[in-house]
């Protein structure tokens, strides 16, 4: 009787791990579309703004982490990079329809449509192993500008 329930838990563990489902970022349409979501929820749910922010590539994080310490130096009180999203700045001017990605390699573009003709965008997304992650185009930091008596 042992044998054969220790043989039923393995068959049980099998078919439970062969029905989880595939993490929603684990393709770059399903991390475009949370990241969407996570920024459009973002000012009734503050936590969804760091959800947002973990969606983002690498690029994109070190951007914002270098945003968020300057404007700690500048502000006399600590900012997290996740602070560094604005709304409006990272969202769709328009309810996605569809979305289809042009994968090649670790890089994929994903192509999202809304209703009408004029409503598309072009999402660059990287594989960070195992998942997706968004990477928008944000300008890059200039070094802050010295004045001439030495001051900034």
């Amino acid at each position: 009787m042992k044998r054969l329930s220790v043989s039923f838990l393995g068959v049980l563990v099998l078919a439970l791990g062969a029905c989880t489902r595939a993490a929603p970022d684990a393709t770059p349409e399903g991390a475009v579309r949370l990241f969407v979501e996570k920024m459009e929820t973002g000012a009734e749910d503050p936590p969804a703004m760091r959800d947002a922010y973990l969606l983002l590539g690498p690029h994109a994080r070190a951007n914002l982490k270098e945003r968020a310490d300057r404007a700690s130096k500048g502000q006399g009180r600590r900012y997290e990079p996740f602070e560094m999203l604005a709304e409006g700045r990272f969202g769709l001017k328009f309810r996605p329809k569809t979305m289809t990605a042009k994968i090649d390699g670790d890089d994929a573009f994903v192509e999202v449509r809304g209703e009408g003709p004029e409503e598309r965008a072009t999402v660059h997304c990287v594989r960070e192993a195992p998942a997706w992650r968004v990477e928008p185009e944000l300008p890059d930091l200039q070094a802050p500008q010295r004045r001439a008596d030495g001051g900034t």
